[in-house]
């Protein structure tokens, strides 16, 4: 029965540490990667900011404005390998109740690198034939100290977001990244802009000129600055600030209006909520990285060491019977009395 009950804790044991190696060496490598369902809305705000008003063709100067950003991820489009994410980004004054700027992009990525592919649809603005390299909305599980490229929707392409150091965003600790955009051509603005709104005195000596409207041919120059804070252990955000400046720019090379002027920085209940989501995906890491395969070896090991010590059978000790003899008239061999010869 003993060595029954320890051929049966060393089969646990050996099912135990085998299921310790599976789960921190395969199963957490396949688990651990960004959710397909994913859903999340964030807030940023800008103060004392300013923009060119389109409608009015003035520029509204002084005013608080409002970017609510929507992530959705589409369980449909996404496969064990990748992620679909559709971002729409409002940006509003909240006073006038209009529009500034509407930003949209789908993202298909790695679910555990977070690098961008251009498949199941990936578009910016609904545009399919935009390439989008670096990584997005999502960053490495296990994010490094490094540069990385990180793709920005205005300029549609990828530019360095260097690594600047390590923050504590409500308790949770994030490393924050910088990216640089210098000033490029967005877009040239279609029929251009009126030449009065730009203040230009001899207008017809520019080039792009149309006499019938009186507009001058511009174009659109975006530079900014932009500072995420990433959690390393998820490759989730935790914050961001956007520093945007747009400025109108004739063929000749001149900058003659500031289109768009805002610091966008992200509402602490959003950082909270972000914050959130990170630690609860931190603790799913842990616990498939860690206190599974630590768990499931420490009581391996000791129902191994246990059934071991029981199948094994003992050494045991042979106790000599009584001489027949001896028992008869209870002397040894040597006290009895030997006959004479």
């Amino acid at each position: 029965m003993r060595r029954n009950v320890g051929v049966v804790l060393t089969g646990a044991g050996a099912f135990f540490l085998a299921f310790a190696a599976l789960m921190r060496f395969y199963v957490a490598g396949q688990v651990i990667a960004a959710p397909a369902n994913f859903f999340q809305q964030s807030t940023l705000e800008a103060s004392n900011a300013s923009y060119l008003d389109t409608a009015t063709l003035k520029v509204r100067t002084g005013v608080h404005l409002r970017a609510v950003n929507t992530v959705r991820g589409d369980v449909r489009a996404a496969t064990g390998k990748i992620a679909v994410w559709d971002s729409f980004t409002s940006i509003e004054d909240p006073a006038t109740k209009k529009s500034v700027e509407i930003q949209q992009q789908r993202a298909a990525f790695d679910r555990r690198t977070g690098t961008l592919y251009n498949v199941r649809g990936a578009s910016v603005g609904g545009d399919t034939s935009v390439r989008q390299s670096g990584v997005g909305m999502f960053w490495p599980i296990g994010v490094k100290k490094q540069t990385y490229q990180y793709f920005d929707l205005s300029t549609k392409r990828p530019w360095p977001a260097t690594f600047a150091g390590e923050e504590r965003i409500h308790g949770v600790r994030a490393y924050r990244f910088v990216q640089r955009i210098p000033p490029t051509v967005t877009e040239s603005v279609k029929g251009g802009v009126p030449a009065t709104l730009l203040k230009v005195k001899n207008p017809k000596r520019l080039a792009g000129y149309d006499k019938k409207t009186g507009n001058v041919a511009a174009d659109r120059v975006y530079d900014a600055t932009v500072t995420l804070w990433i959690d390393p252990r998820t490759g989730g955000q935790v914050s961001q600030e956007q520093r945007i400046r747009t400025v109108l720019r004739t063929k000749d090379g001149v900058d003659r209006l500031v289109a768009a002027d805002l610091d966008l920085k992200m509402t602490d209940a959003s950082q909270q909520s972000l914050v959130h989501v990170n630690k609860s995906q931190a603790l799913k890491i842990t616990l498939l990285r860690m206190i599974l395969p630590l768990g499931g070896a420490g009581l391996g090991l000791v129902l191994l060491v246990v059934g071991l010590v029981l199948a094994v059978p003992g050494r045991q000790t042979i106790i000599p019977l009584p001489d027949d003899t001896t028992k008869a008239d209870g002397l040894s061999p040597a006290a009895r009395p030997r006959s004479g010869g």
